[in-house]
């Protein structure tokens, strides 16, 4: 169960955008001080959360406003990693030190004059602000942020009050806003800096509309770092209004539904309106619902067309068909515009090709359900946040966040999703699920995973075959880089475990193309951040695991054999790591295998069974730790080491392969000059087939006796010696049966 300290820890991170690592001093001592007062019960954990969120007026909020009134959407979350995060590629990132001298007032109109002169927002602010006085601009976006209306002396003031310039003397403040936006008085990127400022002032005040809504987006992100990514802030996480009950419809698939029909019982109105049919509706017929947050029902083929006008919506539909074309008649193809934002779509039929679903405005919600069947051909567009009910996964184009929800017995395969800049959430399902994206030409690229009470069966089996063919079983979750020529082997798979998870093999790998499926390499990098227990089997293509700000773990992972080093490092959680070591060959000299242990309590166990890795390669069933390394028959190679381990805390289960041990064996490796030396002097007196732990400069080895007595080498897994090393701890408790030991066998 994760702690006090790393739940909110894990809180300031989502909602900051960094790690552990640089948390400033500052803020980790007020960490540490909630986290004893909510421990004591001196304060609740909502209260604790509450404070931290407040850290986030500089940073977050910086970037989550500016990009919503500039662009009408808040960034992706790979966005806000540029924009924020201190250990991002963004060197100048609202935490760094180009920041730091730069108040909160001039960081809002720095961003503001950033988008809204010559960035991406530029062209809508023109558009919208350009041709307005410079009163009249502040008006009306004082009264988008504040929702209501300044009167002239509020104006006046804003403008024309005198502010310090700098230089010892004074100046109006829509001088100061012409100073940052160096286009005259009345210039776009005046006006930028002014709405800037105008956002620090919401947010210093905590009050009006954009400061409001902010607020329930920081909570929403910090509790997990998944929120509605590309929504408007107001339209997502303001105040929806309510309106009143309108008509209710029943559709007729051979007639239309309009705000202007004469007949009464085909006339949408401008309130919220049902509207409800079982049969489609025919091509050539039309649903023009109006205004009003309405409610459509509609199932069957739909071959005409529906809109809506203003958002809020709540929409089912059937399948998306195209007519039969006749002589002088083309094929009609269904189609759905809905207007405003803030609209939810449940899709549960198919979607041939020439059909389209498309949403304007943000905060729009589709939900696929079409079934294990289901095909989506047609084109959707428009929605932020997606969840897919089953394994067919409609490609949506815009999405920020994308749901996995599958949960149906008759559902049993993989769900594969294409992203590039969304966030994945495995929430709720058993289902497995394959990543696809392309990687970053210059290196870099980091794909977002989510868990939230994923069930993943363990994976028992993999199958492989030519043409690169990769299969696991059970829950797996895989990440493919697939692209002509481009690589990135130091990739990185963020997995994120929001709460308790099980999964089958966590693995990735990428494909150049050019050359063909066969051409694979392993992705290097795996983060597992959280406060939730994870279960799961995490494939040797991570060659650096990094589960340091993890929760409590269960995982397997197998120690290679080769000529690349691995590092896996666990946090201070109470975890199980399942290791198998895998056998040795003369032809190469192994690389560093190296497991840091946290803070908890860590028990590391040897296991005979591991997976194929998806670069190639088979892996076979252990009897026996055989991973002893010989270097040009003379030397003893390091052997895998152990890290931080804990005396009467960690535990060594030696179970599954080892199961009797020679005692009394210490003399003999003492006074030894080299590792190689004391091996030799403590083999020779351990029976065949059995373990002997001995100490030696200061740290401890656990070396296994294969069949013949004697320092030995074997070609394969279960043949020769195996060695471990327990780095800078002795004195360790050997034994077996119900006892507690730091080393155990049997």
């Amino acid at each position: 169960m994760a702690t006090t300290q790393l739940t909110l820890k894990t809180y300031y991170d989502n909602l900051m955008r960094t790690d552990f690592a640089h948390i400033p001093a500052a803020h980790q001592v007020l960490i540490a001080n909630l986290s004893n007062q909510v421990d004591s019960g001196t304060l609740t954990l909502a209260a604790a959360q509450s404070q931290v969120l407040k850290l986030a007026g500089e940073t977050t909020s910086v970037a989550s406003l500016a990009y919503s009134f500039f662009t009408g959407g808040i960034p992706y979350s790979s966005g806000f990693d540029y924009l924020v995060s201190p250990n991002g590629s963004n060197p100048n990132n609202l935490n760094s030190a180009y920041y730091q001298s730069v108040t909160l007032e001039n960081r809002y109109i720095n961003f503001a004059i950033n988008l809204g002169k010559g960035g991406e927002g530029a062209s809508w602010f023109a558009a919208n602000y350009g041709a307005l006085s410079m009163s009249d601009a502040l008006i009306k976006a004082y009264t988008e942020i504040f929702g209501t209306a300044p009167d002239a002396a509020k104006v006046d003031a804003i403008l024309n009050t005198q502010v310090p310039n700098g230089v010892g003397g004074t100046y109006t403040r829509q001088m100061y806003f012409a100073s940052w936006g160096a286009d005259g008085l009345t210039g776009q990127g005046t006006k930028a800096a002014m709405v800037g400022w105008l956002m620090a002032e919401a947010i210093k005040a905590d009050t009006g509309v954009y400061a409001q809504a902010n607020d329930a987006f920081l909570a929403d992100l910090a509790q997990d770092g998944v929120a509605a990514f590309r929504s408007g802030l107001v339209t997502a996480y303001g105040t929806p209004t309510t309106g009143t009950t309108g008509a209710t419809l029943t559709v007729s698939p051979d007639k239309s539904i309009s705000p202007t029909a004469t007949d009464v019982t085909l006339r949408s109105t401008a309130n919220n309106d049902t509207i409800t049919g079982t049969a489609g509706l025919n091509a050539g017929q039309s649903i023009d619902s109006g205004a009003g947050h309405d409610t459509i029902n509609l199932t069957g083929t739909i071959y005409g067309a529906i809109t809506t006008a203003d958002g809020g919506d709540t929409i089912t539909l059937g399948t998306l068909g195209a007519s039969t074309p006749t002589l002088g008649v083309p094929a009609q193809y269904g189609t759905v515009t809905l207007a405003g934002g803030g609209t939810t779509v449940t899709l549960k039929g198919d979607m041939v090709q020439g059909t389209s679903l498309t949403a304007t405005g943000t905060a729009n919600t589709l939900h696929v359900d079409g079934g294990a069947s289901a095909s989506y051909a047609g084109t959707i567009s428009g929605f932020q946040t997606v969840y897919y009910h089953t394994t067919r996964a409609a490609p949506v184009t815009g999405a920020g966040v994308l749901y996995s929800v599958v949960d149906n017995a008759a559902d049993t395969g993989a769900i594969t999703l294409g992203v590039t800049k969304e966030t994945v959430v495995l929430k709720d399902s058993p289902n497995a699920a394959i990543i696809n994206t392309a990687p970053l030409a210059n290196g870099g690229t980091k794909v977002d995973i989510h868990l939230q009470n994923y069930k993943g069966a363990p994976t028992t089996a993999v199958s492989t075959g030519m043409g690169g063919y990769y299969s696991p079983n059970g829950g797996f979750i895989g990440l493919i880089l697939s692209a002509d020529s481009v690589e990135d082997r130091h990739a990185t798979l963020a997995l994120h475990v929001d709460t308790d998870s099980t999964a089958g093999l966590i693995y990735g790998r990428g494909i150049n193309t050019i050359f063909g499926p066969t051409t694979r390499y392993g992705v290097e990098n795996l983060t597992i951040t959280g406060p939730g227990k994870l279960t799961a089997q995490i494939s040797s293509n991570f060659t650096n695991v990094d589960a340091t700000q993890a929760g409590d773990l269960n995982l397997t992972y197998e120690a290679m054999t080769s000529t690349t080093a691995q590092t896996f490092r666990l946090g201070d959680g109470t975890n199980t790591l399942s290791i198998f070591f895998n056998g040795n060959t003369a032809a190469l000299t192994p690389a560093s295998v190296k497991f840091y242990l946290g803070a908890g309590v860590d028990t590391i166990k040897l296991t005979g069974d591991a997976m194929p890795s998806p670069t190639g390669g088979n892996v076979f069933a252990a009897t026996s730790l055989a991973n002893l390394h010989i270097q040009n028959n003379l030397t003893v190679d390091t052997p895998p080491e152990i890290i931080g381990f804990q005396k009467g805390v960690d535990h060594l289960v030696l179970d599954a392969l080892e199961h009797a041990v020679t005692a009394n064996v210490q003399t003999y490796a003492d006074g030894k000059t080299s590792l190689t030396d004391a091996v030799i002097a403590v083999s020779a007196h351990v029976a065949a087939n059995t373990v002997a732990v001995f100490t030696w400069n200061g740290d401890t080895y656990v070396y296994a006796q294969d069949g013949t007595v004697g320092v030995n080498m074997g070609p394969s897994v279960n043949t020769g010696d195996g060695l471990i090393k327990l780095v800078g701890v002795t004195g360790l408790t050997v034994g077996t049966g119900a006892g507690s030991y730091d080393i155990h066998y049997g």
